[in-house]
């Protein structure tokens, strides 16, 4: 496509890819994404710190008469964002239980933004770029291995909607409105995140695509722009306040890291700055090229992610997750590598990335199933109808790890096998549709707590808790209150009943 002197995207006489070799670069884009999903084909259980977390909230949604999580929890539907995930498993209940709900929505977390990368690529440019085949590498990133599954859903569909607002009649300006206002509404039920993120980066490329026009014809732009997004204002207004009780851990070494992340921060620095370094190395050798159009567009979007905070609120890693539609944006702008050999180096040269990232995370995932199996067996000796705490060692014996974090989802394991509370599902109003029926549980921190700050977090545990779960992934420590009774353990954990 050709930018116009106000920055918008027209056709090209002769398109800038064959169709032929588009479908040969869609062929190869679909199978990259193939492979990346790969996976959850071989390892059924998701490695992640939430999905779990996720997978016990559905499991809430259809409780069989008698189910002993019914003298638990209550389910309190509300207008509150955060919902997509729910709502799909409701729709698709009948046919789906929350284990493949939840298998489908990781694969769908990494297939729809990748679509909708693919998308604004071919509106941006008329063809899909052979620089887009980087775009699988970035599917396992801190949203994905984090478990943040409703702003992944949000942050495809919005990737969708800033292609159909790059291709979309503009003379047909009522027809944009109602639209894009229902896009918002719905981003609101996927995340709020991805709903301010969708606004603020039309915003930005109405405000700053080239072009001769003066700062009041540009305002007038933004404020137009701005318009179109407005409805999802009415059911933010009518949603409950947001209940927080997990502490953010957002830092910025998480969103440097965040286009990459699948194991640790460290290397997920390490990956993304090589990711970056690649990039660079194109666009300073004139191999690619980012379009003129989206480069206020990512300036300023990348502005934001440099100084917004981390945490707000119930909102955690926000800068971190905005880091990551921010890389699938770049991507999406690049253009150039013509010519056929450098189109099949681009195709190898994503293969080999792409199958890099498989395997290195295969050997992960694979011990996550087997810690996964021996947890769950482990639990077996909980009684349904208990209710369960997680504790974690004290810091200064065990300092925080990102082992402890992926364990700490498995804890969600007893309330989908043991139908037994756990402290570690997230039962916030106004976040969750789900709480716990007995308003004493409403002080317990999602997060475990560490064992020595325990009595002063929650001084009365032992009356609201008859179980607790040592979680000491990587620790020797092992709790030493009184009245502890051991029943069950892993290598990760230990489960005891309180006398």
């Amino acid at each position: 496509m050709n930018i116009g002197e106000d920055g918008r995207a027209t056709p090209d006489a002769a398109p800038a890819v064959s169709t032929w070799l588009e479908r040969r670069l869609g062929l190869v884009y679909v199978v990259l994404v193939a492979l990346t999903t790969e996976p959850i084909a071989i390892w059924p259980i998701p490695r992640s710190w939430d999905l779990i977390n996720h997978w016990a909230r559905l499991t809430l949604y259809r409780m069989a008469p008698g189910d002993p999580l019914a003298a638990l929890y209550a389910v309190k539907w509300a207008i509150i964002p955060n919902l997509a995930l729910d709502l799909a498993y409701l729709a698709l209940s009948p046919v789906l239980s929350p284990e493949s709900a939840i298998r489908l929505a990781w694969i769908a977390s990494i297939a729809l933004p990748a679509w909708g990368a693919w998308r604004v690529n071919r509106a941006l440019h008329g063809a899909p770029q052979p620089a887009l085949l980087i775009v699988p590498a970035l599917s396992y990133n801190l949203v994905t291995t984090l478990g943040l599954i409703n702003f992944a859903l949000g942050m495809g569909l919005a990737l969708h909607a800033f292609a159909w607002w790059l291709t979309i009649d503009r003379r047909r300006r009522w027809a944009r409105l109602v639209l894009f206002n229902a896009v918002a509404v719905a981003l609101f039920f996927c995340h709020l995140a991805a709903w301010a993120a969708l606004a603020l980066i039309v915003a930005l490329y109405e405000a700053t695509a080239p072009g001769r026009s003066n700062w009041l014809v540009r305002a007038r732009r933004g404020a137009w722009a701005a318009a179109h997004f407005v409805a999802a204002l009415g059911p933010w207004a009518m949603a409950p306040p947001i209940e927080n009780r997990f502490g953010g851990p957002g830092s910025k070494l998480a969103t440097l890291a965040a286009p990459m992340f699948a194991d640790s921060a460290t290397a997920g620095v390490f990956a993304a700055f090589a990711l970056a370094l690649l990039i660079v190395a194109a666009l300073a050798t004139r191999r690619a090229a980012i379009v003129p159009a989206m480069r206020g567009t990512l300036w300023g979007l990348g502005a934001v992610v440099a100084v917004m905070p981390s945490a707000l609120g119930a909102g955690d890693f926000l800068d971190a997750r905005l880091a990551v539609l921010l890389a699938y944006l770049v991507l999406s702008s690049l253009s150039g590598l013509s010519g056929p050999r450098a189109k099949q180096a681009a195709a190898l040269l994503a293969l080999a990335i792409v199958a890099l990232r498989f395997a290195a995370a295969a050997p992960q995932w694979a011990d996550y199933q087997r810690q996964a199996a021996e947890f769950r067996e482990a639990i077996r000796a909980i009684e349904p109808g208990s209710r369960a705490l997680a504790v974690a060692p004290p810091r200064a014996l065990c300092p925080a790890s990102d082992a402890e974090a992926f364990y700490r989802g498995l804890a969600n394991f007893v309330v989908v096998d043991r139908r037994a509370m756990v402290s570690t599902l997230f039962v916030g109003r106004g976040m969750q549709p789900v709480a716990a029926r007995d308003p004493q549980f409403a002080a317990t921190p999602w997060a475990p707590p560490r064992a020595d700050g325990l009595a002063r977090e929650l001084p009365d545990w032992r009356d609201l808790y008859d179980t607790l779960i040592a979680l000491h992934v990587g620790c020797a420590w092992r709790p030493d209150f009184p009245g502890l009774v051991e029943i069950g353990g892993t290598a990760e954990a230990t489960i005891y009943r309180l006398r």
